[in-house]
């Protein structure tokens, strides 16, 4: 083969290379898509270098290096990652501009999650969405709501609909009392207070709710922070005068943009996003100031307390950022919060299936024990609330 045609078949893979990567971009044909665009960019660059000459050459040269480099960094990465298998039905998240994402449509979607090790079903499961887009209780159809706020361990991932907390608590009280789930997968206090800020949800709860329940975790902070990536579009805040203020998405424009291209890129995703995720002081104190902020809302707006239970995380959770499970179950009891501490740890300790096997979501006998643990509470400090209480008022 002459020197001419090897030279006219490196000229022509240029366009071809280049088609090549943007089609890989736009379609995305598998998970590893980007692994391919930066095997495809190393080999234009490489083919570049060998149609350059002086300089240009021993630049583009160094280029090809650095490609072939991130190439490897890739494929690494992509190996490395440790893969979830979680298959959800078409549709259950989609946008949604007040909130950050929901489903796109009233149904029954199924979810099931896998072992990628092994192969077996961590769990399979149905999540019924009713007209008003919530997962539906059974209980009572109409009266004043106990409403649960919250995310996957309130809505209940990993479980059919008659195991969730806000079920749970419908069940220990006899279904005598309306009780809705409004929670949602990833949601976090930014979620909660703008509810409350929108009205978004006033149609669903009615007039004169009875409680508001949230529950919480140390690590919604990094939520708070728009730091995990399933947070893009999720309302964002920022205090000003120690006060949480709407600014708008987590992220928008240029921004959106650049941070959805890196989430698809498993080097950036194994090797860089677990530092940027850790949460700061700064994270917690944001977290705490827009719950208060919900816990005063509900109190100014709705005229009801919010009742906190509060679930502890590992010590590492809140490294270097000078609080602890303790300081901020005080922070939120002096913002208003009526909290409880619903770890469940005595139970876990002796041996009680509190958590689903391979996957950390509270299992069915987690969600009535703390069902159980917030009607003991409530019928002990808070009066008023439980249809009981009233009924045995002389």
């Amino acid at each position: 083969m002459t020197g001419k045609l090897l030279k006219a078949l490196r000229i022509a893979a240029v366009p071809l290379l280049v088609g090549l990567i943007v089609w890989v971009e736009l379609k995305q044909p598998t998970p590893w898509f980007r692994l391919y665009s930066f095997l495809f960019g190393f080999l234009l660059v490489a083919c570049l270098a060998s149609l350059a000459r002086g300089r240009w050459r021993d630049g583009l040269t160094m280029l090809a290096s650095f490609a072939f480099g991130l190439c490897l960094v890739e494929l690494a990465a992509t190996l490395l990652e440790p893969k979830t298998m979680l298959v959800t039905s078409t549709g259950w998240n989609v946008f949604e501009p007040v909130l950050g994402w929901g489903p796109a449509k009233p149904g029954t979607y199924h979810a099931t999650s896998i072992d990628p090790k092994t192969g077996a079903t961590i769990y399979s499961v149905d999540y019924t969405v009713d007209s008003k887009l919530t997962r539906p209780t059974l209980s009572a159809e109409s009266g004043p709501a106990i409403v649960f706020f919250g995310d996957s361990f309130t809505f209940g991932f990993g479980l059919n609909d008659a195991d969730s907390l806000p079920q749970a608590f419908a069940d220990v009280i006899q279904r005598k009392q309306r009780v809705l789930n409004l929670a949602n997968g990833g949601y976090s206090p930014q979620q909660f207070l703008r509810t409350l800020e929108t009205g978004f949800r006033d149609g669903v709860i009615g007039p004169d709710p009875k409680l508001f329940i949230f529950l919480t975790l140390a690590w919604h902070a990094e939520r708070a922070a728009c730091r995990p990536s399933w947070t893009l579009n999720a309302p964002r805040y920022a205090l000003e005068n120690d006060v949480p203020v709407y600014k708008g998405l987590c992220y928008e424009g240029w921004r959106l943009a650049a941070r959805h291209a890196l989430l698809q890129t498993a080097a950036y995703r194994y090797f860089v996003e677990p530092y940027l995720q850790r949460i700061t002081r700064d994270d917690v104190e944001l977290y705490i100031r827009e719950l208060d902020a919900a816990v005063a809302l509900a109190k100014t707006k709705y005229h009801v307390e919010t009742l906190v239970p509060y679930v502890r995380s590992s010590p590492e959770a809140l490294a270097g950022t000078g609080f602890t499970d303790e300081s901020i179950m005080q922070r939120l009891r002096e913002g208003g919060a009526v909290v409880i501490d619903a770890s469940l740890q005595k139970e876990k300790a002796a041996g009680a299936p509190i958590e689903i096997p391979g996957d950390g979501h509270p299992t069915a006998d987690a969600n009535r024990l703390r069902a159980e643990l917030i009607k003991s509470y409530i019928t002990q400090h808070m009066s008023g609330i439980l249809l009981s209480q009233l009924e045995s008022k002389p």
